[in-house]
């Protein structure tokens, strides 16, 4: 399940460079405090890992990237999409926004236009063509012999990249489901060159982070339980950050897309 939400100012709404921060704080806010702490702190744990189980996508709207100011600059009318497989996170977002009058976003002040409950589509077939709404990464970090740590991020190109999505994927199945996932799940980029390449960061202060990802058009291969968890909880890693929002799309709205 995911919702649509849709927010408004008086005025462009201008956020630095790692505004994905501020949606992610949004969703914590609008999670009842005790559950929000937990999901946090905690969330659900597999081995020593911690998934948040939610995902949320780009701002819809097109912005205006400002060079010089560092800055994007969006319309007085801005959306974006929030997924999960667990109905309560979704369920207290939706109940606690839609009953708020406005919310602060940085320094931007808006005010509640809707709020959407939307169904994902049933998958019925092992193949299904995808857009990412946020951008895919996966990645491994290394120590180097000198004892410090470098962060290699896969492109779409390398075999690495599906073999870690499918990973990741299965390890949200045990850490939601408590059940092994037998089943494998590929995923194959429909695209080629770097125009899909999207260098980001997560966070606007003095420990931001740059994250390199990838959006465009994919094919998942495999498991239709692992793709309708694709859906829900995202593909790759730091979901919970705004990487790695999935939705199905049609052959025509791909072709579409390819000709514009």
């Amino acid at each position: 399940m995911k919702l649509k939400i849709e927010l408004f100012s008086d005025k462009p709404v201008v956020f630095p460079r790692g505004y994905n921060e501020y949606l992610q704080a949004m969703i914590y806010n609008n999670i009842d405090k005790e559950q929000a702490q937990w999901l946090h702190d905690k969330g659900y744990a597999y081995e020593k890992r911690s998934f948040k189980l939610f995902v949320f996508s780009d701002i819809i709207e097109y912005g205006q990237y400002n060079n010089t100011e560092k800055t994007i600059t969006f319309p007085s009318s801005i959306s974006f999409f929030v997924s999960s497989p667990v109905d309560w996170i979704l369920e207290q977002i939706a109940k606690n926004i839609i009953s708020s009058e406005q919310v602060m976003l940085g320094i931007n002040r808006l005010s509640i236009s809707s709020i959407a409950v939307i169904k994902q589509p049933d998958i019925t077939a092992p193949s299904m063509k995808i857009k990412a709404l946020s951008p895919i990464e996966v990645h491994t970090t290394f120590e180097l012999h000198n004892g410090k740590k470098k962060t290699h991020y896969y492109t779409p190109y390398e075999e690495e990249f599906s073999e870690l999505v499918n990973s990741n994927l299965k390890k949200k199945w045990k850490a939601f489901y408590n059940d092994e996932c037998l089943e494998n799940l590929k995923i194959v980029p429909l695209f080629s060159g770097n125009k899909n390449e999207r260098i980001r960061y997560f966070g606007t202060g003095p420990n931001k982070t740059l994250i390199k990802g990838w959006t465009g058009y994919y094919r998942l291969e495999g498991s239709i339980g692992l793709q309708e968890l694709a859906l829900d909880a995202g593909l790759g890693s730091r979901n919970s950050q705004g990487f790695g929002m999935v939705e199905l799309v049609s052959e025509q709205a791909q072709n579409s897309s390819n000709k514009n």
